[in-house]
């Protein structure tokens, strides 16, 4: 009891001391208020932190695993980072293409417009899509689609180029396929009846803006049936290639050959200065068919044709009354004995 007695006294006796009980009492409240907000802060900063590094683990390994390719550029167009897939599809390890430019793949057979235009639409900073001809380390060449995006940072300026790209190598190649066939004779490598078409109604609108002269002949192959009827479909196959290659070696590069049906032809003849121009032509493409054909069991056989030929714009004006000519002249050979060749508008044959 002294003591509190004591204690009251020293207390009573000096105000000051009393009075820093309760202000330290609120300074220690006030204290413990601010480090539960910031605890409370830290934690949350900590938990988002978390769940950030989290993202970034899961971005980077979708990333690193991503079947595309996938590049980052700076602002002047240098590597600064390439995935896995970008190695497998180039051939170029990170250690190679670090520090690169992009065009180390230039496969070479892309205007410079192509590239100009790329680099307009990225300084808009706008997306760019299309499609790179590429080469990898080994120089074969290979197809990408791209996308290629421009990275904004935080006072507006582009820092970075991000480029994701696919390899379409087997697509292309399965629609030119794809183009071939729809275009082409798949047996003899001629063109087929809708391009021959196409190509002839060129030669049309050629003709008529310069005033010149061309011939369209019709060939049908004589002894073919007999032939295919006699040793198979096989004999028959050899028989029409060998004819197309025939008919290839007698005309020009700039002249068009053409199946247009099962053992019937087409040969669109440029420029000719005279009637006698064709009819050379059609005795060049007669002697090289005449010529023996050497069967897969050994046996050796022949074969002609009849040649039915038309002349632009003497016999018609446009290309399918030009073919309708041209094949009515052909059954007029084929009438009179087979084996030869007949103007659609002249006396003279061969």
């Amino acid at each position: 009891m002294e003591d509190l007695f004591s204690l009251h006294n020293i207390l009573a006796s000096h105000p000051i001391i009393s009075l820093l009980g309760p202000i330290s009492l609120l300074i220690a409240i006030v204290l413990a208020v601010y480090y539960l907000r910031i605890s409370r802060r830290l934690r949350f900063q900590i938990a988002l932190q978390e769940r950030m590094d989290v993202m970034l683990r899961k971005l980077s390994s979708a990333v690193e695993n991503s079947p595309a390719s996938i590049v980052i550029t700076d602002q002047k167009g240098i590597i600064e980072y390439v995935n896995p897939a970008f190695s497998r599809m180039t051939g170029y390890g990170p250690e190679e293409a670090l520090g690169q430019n992009p065009r180390i793949l230039k496969g070479g057979n892309q205007p410079d417009e192509f590239y100009r235009d790329m680099w307009e639409t990225l300084m808009r900073r706008e997306v760019w899509r299309g499609e790179f001809h590429n080469k990898r380390k080994d120089g074969t060449l290979f197809w990408e689609s791209a996308s290629i995006s421009p990275i904004i940072d935080p006072y507006g300026e582009i820092s970075h180029f991000v480029a994701v790209k696919d390899n379409i190598t087997d697509k292309k190649m399965m629609l030119e396929q794809l183009e071939h066939m729809a275009s082409f004779d798949m047996l003899t490598g001629l063109t087929n009846r809708r391009m021959f078409l196409d190509r002839l109604t060129q030669s049309v609108e050629i003709a008529r803006r310069n005033g010149k002269r061309f011939a369209l002949m019709y060939i049908d192959l004589d002894g073919f049936k007999r032939i295919n009827d006699t040793y198979g479909h096989e004999a028959g196959d050899l028989v029409l290639k060998t004819a197309a290659s025939r008919m290839l070696d007698s005309v020009r590069l700039s002249d068009t050959v053409g199946r247009v049906g099962g053992d019937e032809f087409t040969v669109t003849l440029g420029t000719i200065s005279h009637y006698d121009d064709a009819g050379q032509v059609a005795d060049k493409i007669l002697g090289s068919l005449l010529l023996p054909i050497t069967l897969q069991n050994g046996i050796t056989e022949r074969i002609g044709a009849s040649i039915g030929i038309s002349v632009f714009p003497d016999d018609a004006y446009e290309g399918d009354q030009l073919l309708a000519a041209a094949d009515n002249a052909m059954y007029e050979v084929k009438h009179n004995g087979k084996g030869g060749w007949r103007f659609v508008s002249r006396n003279s044959c061969g």
